[in-house]
Order: C-alpha cells, then sequence, then structure tokens
C-alpha cells in the first residue's frame, strides 16, 4: 500500500512533552521572521550531490507498505524515522533525520555531504562527524543500503536483532539519546514494513508527502502520550514541527507570505504543547483538525506557485 494512504485515530492521554522539541522549529522560525529573503535555503540541497538537485526536489523513491494500514508501531516508526531529533546531535542540528539517508526507506541515491561522503549515494558510518563512538580514523563511505531488502541483520520479530542494531545506530553512529524500547520497535516495525514497489522505483515529491508526516508526527505524538513515552512523544512533535519547516522552504516568494505566515503560527502552536508539564491530548486534536481545515486547504490551492512546481524547482536551481 502506498504510504499516502494511511491514516488513524489520534488517541487520548495525559503526559509530559519536554522542551526537547524547542529547537526543532529554530530553522523554521528564523526563515520565516525574515520574509524580505525571497527565496529561504532548501535544506535538503545541503546533502545532496551537485547536478543531482532537480531529482533531489522533485523526484523520490517509491515506497509500498507491507503493513496495514492502521498498525500503531509503523505509523510511529515512520515519524520518528523521518524526525531528526531522534538523532541528536550534529545530525538533529543539521536537520538530518534517517529519511536524508533512506529516503521512504529505500536508497537516497542523490546523498552527499562533505567529509561523509564520495560519491552520490554513500556514506562513511564510522566517520567521527556525527559521533566519535564508532570512528575508525579512515574514510570508507560505503552505497547507502535500500532498506526494502534485507541485509545482514535478521528482521525476525523474535530475535531483536533489529532493535538491537537501531539502538546501536542512534546512540553510537549519531550520538543520539538512548531510545527507549518502544521507539526500537516502533522503528524495526517501519522499517520492517518498507516493500520494494516492483516497477514503480520513483514518485514525484508533492505537498501531500510532508503533509502526511505532519499528520502522522502529531498523531504518534498521542498515541506515545496516551502510553506514557513523553521523551519520545517530544520527538513525534519535533517531527512535526521540522516537516512544516520542509513546506515553508518551498512555499517561497511575496505572493506567498499567508502561506508561510500561518505556517509559522501553527508550528508555535505546537510549541506550548510541547513544553507543558500536563500536556492535554485534546489540544492535539484540536491542533490536527485545524490543520486539516483551514491550513492544508490553503496550501494545497498555492502547491503550483510553490516549489513544489517542478518547473519553479528548476527555475530556482538554476538561478543558484
Amino acid at each position: 500500500m502506498p504510504a499516502g494512504g494511511r491514516t488513524a485515530p489520534l488517541d487520548k492521554g495525559v503526559g509530559q512533552i519536554r522542551l526537547l522539541t524547542g529547537c526543532a522549529g529554530l530553522a523554521l522560525i528564523l526563515a520565516t521572521s525574515a520574509w524580505a529573503a525571497a527565496e529561504p535555503r532548501l535544506s535538503a540541497l545541503i546533502w545532496t550531490a551537485p547536478g543531482h538537485e532537480v531529482a533531489a526536489l522533485t523526484r523520490q523513491p517509491a515506497m509500498c507498505s507491507k503493513a496495514k494500514a492502521d498498525d500503531a508501531d509503523v505509523l510511529i516508526g515512520e515519524a520518528l524515522f523521518n524526525a531528526p531529533m531522534l538523532l541528536g546531535g550534529q545530525a538533529a542540528r543539521a536537520d538530518i533525520s534517517c529519511a536524508s539517508c533512506h529516503s521512504n526507506g529505500r536508497r537516497n541515491p542523490h546523498f552527499r555531504l562533505e567529509g561523509v561522503s564520495a560519491g552520490p549515494g554513500t556514506a562513511d558510518v564510522s566517520s567521527s562527524f556525527f559521533s566519535p563512538a564508532r570512528a575508525n580514523g579512515r574514510f570508507d563511505p560505503k552505497p547507502i543500503p535500500d532498506l526494502a531488502y534485507p541485509g545482514r541483520i535478521s528482521r525476525a520479530p523474535t530475535t531483536g536483532d533489529l532493535e538491537r542494531f537501531l539502538r546501536g545506530l542512534i546512540v553510537e553512529e549519531f550520538s543520539g539519546r538512548e531510545p527507549s524500547r518502544s521507539a526500537l520497535s516502533a522503528l524495526a516495525a517501519y522499517v520492517s514494513a518498507i516493500g520494494d514497489c516492483g516497477a514503480v522505483q520513483e514518485q514525484p515529491r508533492r505537498l501531500a508527502d510532508q503533509v502526511l508526516l505532519v499528520r502522522l508526527s502529531v498523531m504518534a505524538a498521542g498515541r506515545l502520550i496516551a502510553s506514557g513515552e513523553t521523551e519520545t512523544a517530544a520527538i513525534a512533535v519535533a517531527g512535526a514541527r521540522h516537516q512544516l519547516g520542509l513546506i515553508d522552504e518551498r512555499y517561497a516568494g511575496a505572493s506567498l507570505d499567508r502561506e508561510r505566515g500561518q505556517l509559522l503560527a501553527a508550528s508555535r502552536a505546537l510549541q506550548p504543547i510541547a513544553q507543558s508539564r500536563a500536556p492535554d491530548p485534546a489540544e492535539l486534536q484540536r491542533w490536527l483538525a485545524g490543520f486539516d481545515r483551514v491550513l492544508v486547504p490553503l496550501l494545497r490551492r498555492s502547491e503550483a506557485r510553490s516549489l513544489y512546481s517542478e518547473a519553479r524547482a528548476v527555475r530556482r536551481v538554476r538561478q543558484d
């Protein structure tokens, strides 16, 4: 099933989402507070190989999920997979998430980060750039794997091998905080659900992709609050704000001031929920209802004037 088809209800619960989310919206706030700059930065191009900019902005690997549409663990895992705060450290500061290298859980063939990559689609997982824990003093980038195809790590749910592997990546490779057992279980469920779409290996990159991830992240936060996973919920809320920032980057130019203003307001509205010592899950529900009722239709109406338009993306790359 295509990723865009998933929906799930927002569960109620109580708990505390901590200040961890505060810096997740910083890039969004900085970008939208200076509207005089007609062309805000496109963060994904920071780790895109020269000559690959148009492809990276307009296309993405196709992803077909093997999970049921309402599989809570897969939904939460996808939200965390797309949240830079999960990785922490340099990755979070650079807005790099698991999905930066593994777009839609597949392989990002355009990824290239100076000092970490050799050619496009490669990364040195033993580099000290993200963490000294696995640094080996050598520059030895390897091709980024496609997670639709199991590698040497067993994905059998009874072994726990995949969860241990993911924990090592987060804590040792990227200096992230120790993830909870349920967070690792959700990430493993998402990775295990990534499928190959067969003959359809690419799909357009559209506003709907980011809108879906905003929704998934907010819904994941609600579920996590209900289960008492407040620190992981904070990562999910930060992920929602990150996705709002990615949308903001593409709504460039004075003619889209209204859209960027609404995006900024939406991000700021999540902040007090994140910082509350006793957040009301109903606030997340109300936020999501308003997002779907007001902001999403506004963004859709002007999508053709944004950098989700391939023609506009091409012009932007040529200007740069």
